[in-house]
């Protein structure tokens, strides 16, 4: 499966920790304060950990995933959202914009496809464009917290 979020961890304490994350791929749709978009999260640092904990494949298994992640994650809240909802049909216009604008012509319908297609890449590489908002988790197992650093960041298929 694609990655969808970039994640960064932005603070990490005794029992909390909060992620900002990014949308890298317009199926992202809404970050989530589920408790299983949380584990997912959480378990991309220790994937290994969810499969002995929760079962093998727990991760894309969303009875077993619930299941592990009611016990295992306190809270969740989702603050500081940006640009949310995501307008796609919006951010594609806006696209179309762009190359017009840089003197390209939808007429021309192999440079303008390429041409698409490396702004449309580097939309979702430009953090100040994307949906994005801050995460904020408390696990009932503050173990989860174990090896988290601070400014940490990694891309995710997490769901939920």
């Amino acid at each position: 499966m694609a990655s969808l979020w970039r994640v960064r961890v932005t603070r990490v304490s005794d029992n909390t920790v909060e992620l900002a994350l990014s949308a890298i791929h317009p199926d992202a749709g809404e970050p989530s304060a589920s408790a299983a978009f949380a584990m997912r999260l959480l378990a991309d640092t220790d994937p290994e950990r969810l499969d002995r904990e929760a079962g093998p494949g727990a991760y894309w298994d969303p009875v077993a995933l619930a299941e592990y992640a009611d016990r295992v994650i306190a809270s969740v809240s989702v603050t500081a959202r940006r640009r949310l909802p995501f307008d796609e049909d919006a951010a594609r216009r806006a696209v179309e914009a762009e190359l017009r604008a840089r003197g390209l012509d939808p007429a021309d319908a192999t440079a303008w496809q390429a041409a698409f297609l490396d702004a449309w890449r580097a939309f979702w590489q430009d953090p100040d464009r994307v949906p994005s908002a801050d995460l904020e988790i408390r696990p009932a197992d503050v173990s989860w917290l174990a090896g988290i650093i601070q400014g940490r960041e990694w891309d995710t298929a997490a769901y939920g």
